[in-house]
């Protein structure tokens, strides 16, 4: 939830576009904030999964490969893969997590 000012804006155009945007993250009092500022064009729910990847409507998937607590941001690295197979079954993956993850919204300052 570290970089949520930086993509804020452009989650508000895709919404406008109708694209469903869903974050899986470790929800902490820290970032209670953040999630605030994304109710209205992002679903958040609470995940113990550290990994950082995007899936793009079931054909694309990035994948973050670093630890983003562990490098500065402008060294970060992803890799984009356009490949239908994979991105549906990561999807599915999601789509069943995603069931099981809670809403709850941590207690801010």
């Amino acid at each position: 939830m570290r970089k949520v000012e930086g993509f804020k804006e452009t989650f508000q155009k895709l919404k406008k576009r109708g694209v469903k945007i869903r974050i899986a993250t470790q929800l902490t009092k820290e970032c209670a904030d953040a999630v605030k500022d994304l109710k209205d064009v992002a679903e958040v729910r609470n995940s113990p999964t550290k990994g950082r990847f995007i899936v793009v409507d079931g054909k694309e998937v990035i994948f973050m490969v670093l630890d983003d607590k562990e490098v500065h941001p402008t060294y970060d690295v992803g890799i984009w893969v356009n490949t239908p197979f994979f991105a549906s079954a990561l999807e599915e993956l999601f789509n069943l997590a995603w069931k099981g993850m809670k809403v709850t919204i941590p207690t801010g300052k």
